[in-house]
């Protein structure tokens, strides 16, 4: 006849397979937190990295789209056109002169 093979652990047994068990899932556990580049610190980083990231594509997102309407209004609008050449640039009109005064000195008084 053939042996069967003992399919039961005694205590003992059992106590070692999960000692043996804890100290491989604390090992793992350990592993996933730590480790240099998978590890839950690296992928936190890189999340918050990311968020940010999306952050400033969006701000560039709407500067861009801002830019693009001043680009469109200076292309076709006339006045604004002018209306830039003068404020930013200090451009003048054919025959226009441009007088710079300083607004009067105050004398202070003393009371004397």
């Amino acid at each position: 006849m053939i042996s069967r093979q003992r399919q039961y652990l005694n205590q003992r047994e059992k106590r070692a397979l999960i000692r043996i068990l804890l100290a491989a899932s604390t090992l793992v556990l350990l592993f996933l937190f730590f480790a240099p580049d998978c590890g839950f610190r690296s992928y936190r980083a890189i999340k918050e990295k990311s968020s940010l990231q999306m952050q400033e594509n969006a701000h560039l997102l709407q500067e861009t789209q801002q830019l693009q309407k001043e680009i469109r209004r200076i292309q076709h609008d006339d006045h604004y056109l002018e209306q830039i050449a003068r404020e930013k640039y200090g451009m003048l009109r054919k025959n226009e002169e441009v007088y710079y005064t300083s607004p009067p000195i105050e004398e202070k008084n003393d009371g004397r």
